[in-house]
């Protein structure tokens, strides 16, 4: 059960999407067959990496909030290829795979919108 929290942090939408990626990927990767452990890990570090990097984006201005929102962006894109390569194996129930893959989506489209939101704010 979530706690319901008032942060600005908890209150961005992208970062409470990034926090269910996160989890459906730890559903995702815990379905995997033996020998596995490599994608595992890259795809647990990548999904843990996005709301970590919007939770740093959010403390700080300018260039270095889209820098960080870059890094998340980066990361997500890589689990676009990390849950298209598992449909393909066929690792995981394919109806978790699409879910996570609506998050990743989701996530990378709002992650866009806060970069171009971040850069123009920088123009003069």
């Amino acid at each position: 059960m979530e706690r319901h929290r008032r942060n600005e942090l908890h209150q961005l939408d992208v970062y409470r999407c990034a926090l269910a990626l996160y989890r459906q990927v730890g559903r995702l990767v815990a379905q995997f067959p033996r020998g596995e452990a490599d994608l595992r890990s890259q795809m647990r570090r990548a999904s843990r990496s996005v709301p970590f990097n919007i939770g740093e984006g959010v403390g700080k201005r300018g260039r270095a909030r889209a820098a960080s929102y870059e890094v998340a962006l980066g990361e997500a894109k890589e689990l676009i290829v990390a849950l298209d390569c598992v449909e393909i194996d066929q690792f995981a129930a394919l109806e978790d795979v699409h879910i996570a893959q609506d998050l990743v989506d989701r996530v990378c489209a709002m992650l866009t919108k806060l970069i171009r939101s971040a850069e123009a704010k920088q123009r003069p």
